[in-house]
Protein backbone atom coordinates (compact mmCIF):
# COMPACT_ATOMS: atom_id res chain seq x y z
CA UNK A 1 0.00 0.00 0.00
CA UNK A 2 1.51 3.64 -0.96
CA UNK A 3 2.96 5.58 1.90
CA UNK A 4 0.26 8.17 3.03
CA UNK A 5 3.06 11.20 2.22
CA UNK A 6 3.27 9.53 -1.03
CA UNK A 7 -0.59 9.73 -1.88
CA UNK A 8 -0.49 13.65 -0.64
CA UNK A 9 2.71 14.18 -3.18
CA UNK A 10 1.05 12.75 -6.01
CA UNK A 11 -2.03 15.02 -5.35
CA UNK A 12 -0.52 17.60 -4.51
CA UNK A 13 1.50 17.42 -8.42
CA UNK A 14 -1.45 16.65 -9.99
CA UNK A 15 -3.51 19.93 -8.19
CA UNK A 16 -0.53 22.02 -9.79
CA UNK A 17 0.09 20.13 -13.50
CA UNK A 18 -4.16 21.02 -13.29
CA UNK A 19 -3.83 24.63 -12.66
CA UNK A 20 -0.80 25.21 -14.75
CA UNK A 21 -2.90 23.36 -17.61
CA UNK A 22 -6.24 25.61 -16.74
CA UNK A 23 -3.77 28.51 -16.44
CA UNK A 24 -2.44 27.87 -20.01
CA UNK A 25 -5.64 27.73 -21.43
CA UNK A 26 -6.71 30.98 -20.29
CA UNK A 27 -3.20 32.28 -21.24
CA UNK A 28 -4.33 31.35 -24.73
CA UNK A 29 -7.59 31.60 -24.14
CA UNK A 30 -6.60 35.48 -24.11
CA UNK A 31 -4.16 35.63 -26.80
CA UNK A 32 -7.20 34.74 -29.24
CA UNK A 33 -9.82 37.03 -27.69
CA UNK A 34 -6.63 39.76 -28.37
CA UNK A 35 -6.02 38.56 -31.83
CA UNK A 36 -9.47 38.63 -32.11
CA UNK A 37 -10.34 41.61 -31.39
CA UNK A 38 -7.24 43.58 -33.47
CA UNK A 39 -8.07 41.43 -36.45
CA UNK A 40 -12.18 42.86 -35.79
CA UNK A 41 -9.80 46.72 -35.52
CA UNK A 42 -8.09 45.92 -38.34
CA UNK A 43 -10.94 45.02 -40.39
CA UNK A 44 -13.38 48.22 -38.97
CA UNK A 45 -10.10 50.42 -40.41
CA UNK A 46 -10.04 49.00 -43.83
CA UNK A 47 -13.18 49.09 -44.61
CA UNK A 48 -13.76 52.53 -43.35
CA UNK A 49 -10.85 53.25 -45.51
CA UNK A 50 -12.40 51.62 -48.54
CA UNK A 51 -15.12 53.29 -47.99
CA UNK A 52 -13.74 56.69 -47.81
CA UNK A 53 -11.99 56.17 -50.69
CA UNK A 54 -14.56 55.38 -53.30
CA UNK A 55 -17.19 57.69 -52.01
CA UNK A 56 -15.12 60.39 -51.52
CA UNK A 57 -12.43 59.81 -53.97
CA UNK A 58 -15.14 59.38 -56.11
CA UNK A 59 -16.16 63.33 -55.81
CA UNK A 60 -12.73 64.48 -55.66
CA UNK A 61 -11.98 63.11 -58.83
CA UNK A 62 -15.02 64.20 -60.10
CA UNK A 63 -14.92 68.07 -58.84
CA UNK A 64 -11.08 67.58 -59.79
CA UNK A 65 -12.13 66.64 -63.62
CA UNK A 66 -14.69 69.48 -63.42
CA UNK A 67 -12.51 72.16 -62.18
CA UNK A 68 -9.91 71.85 -64.99
CA UNK A 69 -12.64 71.74 -67.69
CA UNK A 70 -13.99 74.93 -66.09
CA UNK A 71 -10.67 76.27 -65.90
CA UNK A 72 -10.26 75.83 -69.66
CA UNK A 73 -13.23 77.82 -70.39
CA UNK A 74 -12.68 80.63 -68.36
CA UNK A 75 -9.88 81.58 -70.61
CA UNK A 76 -10.31 85.64 -70.66
CA UNK A 77 -11.84 86.19 -67.13
CA UNK A 78 -7.76 85.91 -65.26
CA UNK A 79 -9.46 86.25 -62.23
CA UNK A 80 -11.90 83.90 -62.20
CA UNK A 81 -8.96 81.35 -63.83
CA UNK A 82 -7.18 82.49 -60.48
CA UNK A 83 -9.80 81.27 -58.25
CA UNK A 84 -10.32 78.61 -60.21
CA UNK A 85 -6.56 77.20 -59.95
CA UNK A 86 -6.95 77.67 -56.26
CA UNK A 87 -9.93 75.11 -55.81
CA UNK A 88 -8.07 72.90 -57.77
CA UNK A 89 -5.47 72.51 -55.84
CA UNK A 90 -7.20 72.34 -52.85
CA UNK A 91 -8.79 69.20 -54.40
CA UNK A 92 -6.30 67.63 -55.56
CA UNK A 93 -4.63 68.10 -51.81
CA UNK A 94 -8.14 66.35 -50.43
CA UNK A 95 -7.42 63.59 -53.23
CA UNK A 96 -3.86 63.13 -52.39
CA UNK A 97 -4.83 63.02 -48.64
CA UNK A 98 -7.26 60.01 -49.41
CA UNK A 99 -4.91 58.16 -50.65
CA UNK A 100 -2.55 58.53 -48.05
CA UNK A 101 -5.07 57.52 -45.98
CA UNK A 102 -6.49 54.62 -47.48
CA UNK A 103 -3.69 53.44 -49.91
CA UNK A 104 -3.19 50.69 -47.59
CA UNK A 105 -6.31 48.95 -47.54
CA UNK A 106 -8.02 49.59 -50.91
CA UNK A 107 -6.75 48.41 -54.22
CA UNK A 108 -7.89 49.22 -57.83
CA UNK A 109 -9.84 46.54 -59.05
CA UNK A 110 -12.02 46.01 -62.17
CA UNK A 111 -15.36 45.65 -60.91
CA UNK A 112 -15.24 48.60 -58.78
CA UNK A 113 -13.51 50.60 -61.45
CA UNK A 114 -16.33 49.81 -63.84
CA UNK A 115 -18.84 50.37 -61.68
CA UNK A 116 -17.48 54.13 -60.79
CA UNK A 117 -17.09 54.78 -64.50
CA UNK A 118 -20.40 54.43 -65.45
CA UNK A 119 -21.56 56.41 -61.98
CA UNK A 120 -19.30 59.23 -62.93
CA UNK A 121 -20.30 59.11 -67.02
CA UNK A 122 -23.44 59.49 -66.01
CA UNK A 123 -23.08 62.43 -63.58
CA UNK A 124 -21.51 64.40 -67.07
CA UNK A 125 -24.63 63.34 -68.72
CA UNK A 126 -23.22 60.38 -70.83
CA UNK A 127 -24.18 56.84 -71.07
CA UNK A 128 -22.25 54.64 -70.22
CA UNK A 129 -22.82 50.67 -70.65
CA UNK A 130 -20.92 47.65 -69.26
CA UNK A 131 -20.49 44.11 -70.16
CA UNK A 132 -18.55 41.58 -68.64
CA UNK A 133 -18.28 37.66 -69.80
CA UNK A 134 -15.59 36.94 -67.33
CA UNK A 135 -16.91 35.78 -63.73
CA UNK A 136 -13.58 35.73 -61.66
CA UNK A 137 -10.49 37.72 -62.31
CA UNK A 138 -7.17 36.90 -60.64
CA UNK A 139 -6.22 39.80 -58.35
CA UNK A 140 -3.34 41.15 -60.21
CA UNK A 141 -5.08 41.31 -63.67
CA UNK A 142 -8.15 42.88 -61.45
CA UNK A 143 -6.00 45.43 -59.97
CA UNK A 144 -4.20 45.97 -64.05
CA UNK A 145 -7.45 46.14 -65.84
CA UNK A 146 -9.05 48.46 -63.17
CA UNK A 147 -5.95 50.57 -63.94
CA UNK A 148 -7.10 50.72 -67.28
CA UNK A 149 -10.95 51.91 -66.98
CA UNK A 150 -9.57 54.42 -64.30
CA UNK A 151 -7.21 56.12 -67.29
CA UNK A 152 -9.67 55.48 -69.71
CA UNK A 153 -12.31 57.52 -68.17
CA UNK A 154 -9.96 60.06 -67.13
CA UNK A 155 -8.65 60.77 -70.38
CA UNK A 156 -12.21 60.66 -72.12
CA UNK A 157 -13.69 63.18 -69.58
CA UNK A 158 -10.57 65.76 -69.84
CA UNK A 159 -9.81 65.17 -73.91
CA UNK A 160 -13.21 64.34 -75.24
CA UNK A 161 -16.89 65.36 -75.56
CA UNK A 162 -18.13 62.33 -74.41
CA UNK A 163 -21.87 61.24 -75.03
CA UNK A 164 -21.82 57.58 -74.91
CA UNK A 165 -19.12 55.16 -73.57
CA UNK A 166 -19.06 51.75 -73.68
CA UNK A 167 -17.03 48.95 -71.55
CA UNK A 168 -16.64 45.46 -72.43
CA UNK A 169 -14.65 42.79 -71.00
CA UNK A 170 -14.95 39.08 -72.85
CA UNK A 171 -12.32 36.61 -73.46
CA UNK A 172 -11.35 35.26 -77.05
CA UNK A 173 -8.94 33.30 -78.12
CA UNK A 174 -7.28 31.74 -75.03
CA UNK A 175 -6.89 35.87 -73.91
CA UNK A 176 -9.09 38.08 -72.15
CA UNK A 177 -9.88 41.67 -73.89
CA UNK A 178 -11.26 44.65 -72.10
CA UNK A 179 -12.40 47.42 -74.35
CA UNK A 180 -13.24 50.88 -73.70
CA UNK A 181 -14.61 52.95 -75.92
CA UNK A 182 -15.73 56.82 -76.09
CA UNK A 183 -17.29 59.45 -78.45
CA UNK A 184 -17.04 62.76 -78.63
CA UNK A 185 -13.20 62.62 -79.52
CA UNK A 186 -10.92 65.39 -80.97
CA UNK A 187 -10.77 64.95 -84.74
CA UNK A 188 -7.04 64.38 -84.58
CA UNK A 189 -4.74 62.00 -84.81
CA UNK A 190 -4.63 59.26 -82.27
CA UNK A 191 -1.25 59.61 -80.66
CA UNK A 192 0.07 56.27 -79.96
CA UNK A 193 2.18 57.19 -76.78
CA UNK A 194 1.78 59.36 -73.67
CA UNK A 195 2.41 58.79 -69.80
CA UNK A 196 -0.79 57.17 -69.20
CA UNK A 197 -0.97 54.65 -72.52
CA UNK A 198 2.71 54.15 -71.27
CA UNK A 199 2.08 53.79 -67.68
CA UNK A 200 -0.49 51.10 -68.78
CA UNK A 201 1.39 49.20 -71.40
CA UNK A 202 4.12 48.78 -68.49
CA UNK A 203 1.26 47.38 -66.16
CA UNK A 204 -0.05 45.14 -68.38
CA UNK A 205 3.14 44.06 -70.12
CA UNK A 206 4.62 42.65 -66.82
CA UNK A 207 0.89 40.33 -67.06
CA UNK A 208 2.87 39.17 -70.78
CA UNK A 209 -0.30 41.58 -71.95
CA UNK A 210 -1.08 44.39 -74.61
CA UNK A 211 -2.14 47.82 -74.80
CA UNK A 212 -3.02 49.70 -77.51
CA UNK A 213 -5.18 52.75 -78.75
CA UNK A 214 -7.17 53.53 -81.96
CA UNK A 215 -9.37 56.48 -83.41
CA UNK A 216 -12.26 55.74 -85.44
CA UNK A 217 -15.11 57.67 -87.93
CA UNK A 218 -16.92 59.55 -86.12
CA UNK A 219 -14.89 60.72 -83.01
CA UNK A 220 -14.93 57.41 -81.90
CA UNK A 221 -11.93 56.52 -79.39
CA UNK A 222 -11.05 53.21 -78.58
CA UNK A 223 -8.83 51.86 -75.56
CA UNK A 224 -7.73 48.09 -75.82
CA UNK A 225 -6.12 45.72 -72.97
CA UNK A 226 -5.50 42.46 -73.58
CA UNK A 227 -3.93 39.97 -71.01
CA UNK A 228 -3.56 35.56 -70.95
CA UNK A 229 -6.53 34.10 -69.75
CA UNK A 230 -4.90 31.80 -67.63
CA UNK A 231 -2.80 33.83 -65.65
CA UNK A 232 -2.28 31.86 -62.26
CA UNK A 233 -3.98 32.95 -59.30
Amino acid sequence: MPHPAYLVGAAGTGILLASLGVTFALVLRIRRLRAERERALSRAYEGFARDMHDVVGHWLWLASIKGELAHRKAKGDARLREDLEEVLQAVRQAAHAVRDVSKAAHRLSFSTEAARARTLLEGFGAYCSVRVDVEELPEVVSTALGAVVREGVTNMLRHSQVKRCAIELVEHGGRLRLTVVNDGAPRQEVPSTGSGVDNLDHRVGELGGTVRVAGGAGGWFTLIAEVPANFPE
